[in-house]
């Protein structure tokens, strides 16, 4: 009798473990197939917002350097600290790899020390230290952006995915690197600035002006890669052409931006503009669905 409620609790127990492996299974491939809390898109998204707010921290500090009294820089330097060190909480929090991790680690190194400097009454002898330490902290946002994006391969690597069209995850991987490439032209709206900022006589260094033109090259040369996405729709091409339009304001004084002949205040203004519109951009691929 004993041998029989035995036998009958065992299959009872083993018919309750069929019901569950299933159901966490599911619940693994699910959570491999996020970010955390965010979706990989966002992830992506976020990760670059990074590289962006960098340039824009360097770019308020130097030009409170020259105008001490201005208020929206204020805020923005302000403001863009402590939505750096959330977001780099964010990515820190909900990653899965330890790539990713190692990658955010770096950035919260370099940071720590770039912090110090952009905490201090803006003075000259430590924007001419931004100028130099800047570069590292994009370059180390740059690489976790990488690292999301490389995770997000892992995660659509499922056994499930493998039974579907391996050009859906070829398409996911494209879609992510058009975010990333968008994403790009929010920093480099922000760097162009920082550099003809950088280009002052008083902090001027012998790569300043080479800076500037790489910049200006790259977010130029990037516009039309993003005008012929496959991903565009009619909301994203809209919002291209109001970026474009903005640009194009750039490209007009070419000559005035290479020569320091735009009032700083309206560069400061125009990088804030053209960084919203390409915001925008990124936005939207960030939501499309394929």
């Amino acid at each position: 009798m004993k041998k029989e409620i035995f036998t009958l609790k065992f299959m009872v127990i083993l018919f309750f473990i069929g019901i569950m492996m299933p159901v966490s299974n599911t619940i693994i491939a699910q959570q491999s197939n996020s970010y955390g809390m965010l979706n990989f898109n966002k992830a992506v998204n976020i990760s670059g917002k990074q590289r962006m707010l960098s340039q824009k921290i360097a770019k308020a500090y130097l030009y409170i350097v020259e105008n001490p009294s201005d208020a929206v820089a204020k805020r923005d330097l302000l403001t863009s600290k402590l939505i750096f060190e959330k977001q780099n909480s964010i990515l820190l929090q909900n990653s899965g790899y330890k790539v990713t991790k190692d990658r955010i680690a770096t950035v919260e190194s370099i940071w720590k020390e770039f912090k110090k400097l952009i905490e201090t009454t803006p003075n000259y002898d430590n924007a001419k230290k931004i100028i130099e330490m800047n570069t590292d902290l994009l370059k180390a946002s740059n690489n976790v952006v990488s690292a999301v994006i490389v995770e997000s391969k892992g995660a659509n690597n499922s056994q499930e995915s493998l039974l579907e069209d391996d050009s859906l995850g070829e398409e996911d991987t494209e879609l992510k690197q058009i975010i990333n490439m968008a994403g790009r032209q929010r920093m480099l709206s922000q760097r162009l600035a920082l550099y003809y900022f950088a280009n002052q006589p008083t902090i001027k260094d012998k790569n300043s002006e080479q800076m500037l033109k790489n910049v200006y090259n790259e977010l130029d040369g990037a516009i039309s890669m993003l005008l012929i996405s496959n991903f565009n729709n009619t909301r994203i091409d809209e919002k291209l052409g109001v970026a474009m339009s903005k640009w194009d304001q750039v490209k007009s004084n070419k000559d005035k931006l290479f020569k320091q002949g735009i009032k700083p205040a309206d560069m400061y203004r125009i990088s804030n503009e053209l960084t919203k519109a390409f915001n925008a951009v990124t936005s939207l691929y960030e939501k499309v669905k394929l």
